[in-house]
């Protein structure tokens, strides 16, 4: 709790921040889920995290949705894989792999319990993305895909959210 109440006043956060927030917030899901839920969490080798600076908290609402949209409701073993890496000096690409129901299904059951409305973090999670992109070049963009089965059957979502940084430090945030 401390470290997201102290990541929450800062406006950037270094990537190592980012990596330890991630992994307490995925040590108490496993908790939750017990042994049918595994993580893992890597970045590339050439990434030096503690000279990348990035928004605070911009990954971890991703990473929330996958659990409760496409891993609270599949059966069996729940995976979660998150991995970054650099695209260019100035991009940091992370993605979110889950193994979960996929979108489609994941909306069928929302549509079922009658939630007709954006949930209150989505809705949330896309203002602050337009506040942090207002007036920049360089932009925070998010893409979704759909995976599926060789049957065509859904078999997870993947989330790649690229995130402009700054690099500070004589290493410039690679190794």
């Amino acid at each position: 709790m401390r470290l997201i109440l102290d990541m929450s006043n800062k406006d950037t956060i270094t990537l190592d921040e980012e990596l330890r927030s991630l992994d307490l917030y995925l040590q108490l899901e496993a908790l939750r889920f017990e042994e049918q839920f595994s993580y893992s969490i890597e970045k590339d080798k050439n990434i030096n995290d503690g000279y990348i600076h990035m928004p605070a908290m911009i990954i971890q609402p991703y990473v929330e949705n996958a659990i409760k949209h496409g891993l609270l409701h599949k059966t069996g073993e729940k995976k979660l894989h998150i991995h970054f890496s650099l695209v260019n000096e100035h991009t940091l690409c992370c993605t979110v792999t889950d193994n979960g129901i996929g979108r489609k299904r994941s909306g069928e059951i929302n549509d079922m319990r009658q939630k007709k409305y954006s949930s209150f973090a989505t809705g949330a999670t896309q203002k602050r993305l337009e506040l942090l992109n207002y007036r920049k070049k360089e932009l925070i963009s998010v893409k979704y895909q759909d995976l599926y089965n060789a049957s065509g059957q859904a078999s997870g979502t993947v989330v790649t959210i690229n995130i402009p940084v700054k690099l500070t430090g004589t290493s410039e945030g690679v190794k």
